[in-house]
């Protein structure tokens, strides 16, 4: 079995057919090519999305831009409570929880392919579009109405020509990024100590180790610095211990292997490092509050 496998991402096809309700607009919806990019204003998104989703890891790039209302989601262990002027832009592959959205709620939300990105910008590297980056943006009025007008662009041009055409796709996609990138760069704060560059590495090594490093020492030998320094540090400026924030990340990519792969308890259980079946129910029951099963049950339960 290939890492690929073992640790799924849903494309907008498989998303389409696990969370969303199959109504009489499924046609309008969904045009050609839209696995490379599909968006929609938020009013027609969310009637049919089948809210709560479970924790999921996407193959896309993800956008959501709100200019009124409210959209709770959850991006790795950070929950983020989107109002009129936020952004959050979730990279492909990041883990990410949509809770919910106000039936109020103006804006859009957008899927789009890394491939697409790199047609669309080159060799333009953009820092937000990266696993381990901040997703969150807040826009000024001016920025919103900037953003909003280029989404509604892409919307008109999705709607009409669906997605295999990419001319026009393209340069607005890169129209689009430029604007967040001006705002994410200028919110970008100059006061940062070794204590937060410290949390920083540390997040982004847990982000994409967890599945090999599994304890405090070696993120601390991997980060140049004593396990002690780095229990002290990451807990003062977190909240939480180095060792509390792994067993969090452990339950949080056992959730997805829960709802996206067909493999077993004990399967998933190896896959997450450990020898025995129980031992892994004992973590996830202590942060999910449910045992493994039980998860697995509801999420098939509230999506079907």
């Amino acid at each position: 079995m290939t890492n690929g496998d073992v640790f799924p991402a849903i494309s907008p096809e498989m998303a389409r057919e696990r969370f969303l309700i199959k109504n009489e607009s499924w046609s309008e919806r969904f045009k050609d090519n839209f696995n490379q990019f599909i968006i929609a204003p938020l009013a027609y998104s969310w009637p049919v999305i089948k809210l709560p989703l479970p924790p999921s890891r996407t193959s896309n790039h993800a956008l959501i831009m709100l200019t009124s209302g409210q959209v709770d989601l959850t991006v790795g262990h950070q929950a983020y409570t989107l109002t009129g002027q936020d952004l959050v832009l979730v990279p492909a592959l990041q883990i990410f929880t949509l809770n919910a959205i106000r039936n109020d709620s103006v804006g859009f939300m957008c899927f789009f392919s890394q491939e697409l990105v790199l047609s669309a910008v080159g060799d333009t590297d953009f820092e937000f579009l990266k696993l381990t980056s901040n997703p969150h943006v807040s826009l000024s009025a001016q920025q919103t109405t900037f953003v909003n007008n280029i989404l509604d662009r892409l919307t008109i041009e999705y709607t009409e020509n669906g997605s295999a055409k990419t001319d026009l796709i393209r340069p607005y996609l890169l129209a689009l990024l430029t604007e967040i990138n001006r705002v994410y760069t200028g919110a970008v704060t100059t006061k940062i100590d070794a204590g937060d560059r410290l949390v920083q590495r540390f997040m982004d090594l847990l982000t994409m180790q967890i599945r090999e490093t599994r304890s405090t020492s070696q993120y601390a030998d991997q980060l140049n610095v004593s396990p002690n320094h780095l229990n002290k540090v990451i807990k003062s400026r977190t909240g939480k211990s180095p060792s509390v924030w792994i067993d969090e990340r452990i339950v949080l990519e056992a959730k997805v292997l829960l709802f996206q792969s067909g493999l077993t308890i004990a399967q998933i259980a190896h896959e997450m490092g450990f020898d025995d079946q129980s031992t892994f129910g004992k973590l996830f029951r202590k942060y999910a509050q449910v045992s493994p099963t039980d998860f697995r049950r509801m999420i098939d339960s509230n999506q079907s």
